[in-house]
């Protein structure tokens, strides 16, 4: 029997970083763990095992996360890196639980939908500006 997951799992594209300075996007985030894009820096696929320190930037949050976590799974179709996430701090626990818990509880999407343009568009005009180094954990 599969283990079903306990915690909400919200499919949205966050923007994160390891200390590689990789940078790419989730799929999916919950507070156990992400789904990261095989796409940009995350391109290559890490082995299963790996450990990885990643910091999420999350829409109106007032700081990034960082956390620690290993590779479980590659996805159905090695399409990305299911990340566990082995140490998160209370404070960013609660980031991500407020993060989820707003758009659960946005029942036509509204606020839901101006936030991820309110955050894609920063995103953009981020690209836009001469590149600043990144930060490190």
């Amino acid at each position: 029997m599969q283990k079903r997951r306990e915690r909400p799992r919200l499919k949205f594209g966050i923007i994160v970083k390891d200390k590689h300075h990789r940078q790419g996007e989730t799929r999916d985030i919950s507070v156990d763990g992400c789904f990261i894009e095989k796409k940009g820096g995350f391109a290559q696929l890490l082995p299963i095992g790996s450990h990885i320190e990643l910091i999420l930037d999350f829409p109106n949050a007032p700081h990034k996360i960082k956390v620690k976590g290993v590779v479980k799974h590659h996805g159905t179709h090695a399409d990305g890196l299911g990340v566990y996430f082995e140490s998160v701090d209370e404070y960013s626990v609660s980031i991500i639980e407020e993060f989820i818990q707003a758009f659960l509880d946005d029942a036509l999407g509204e606020e839901s939908a101006r936030i991820k343009e309110e955050y894609w568009g920063e995103v953009d005009r981020l690209k836009e500006k001469k590149p600043h180094h990144d930060e490190q954990l």
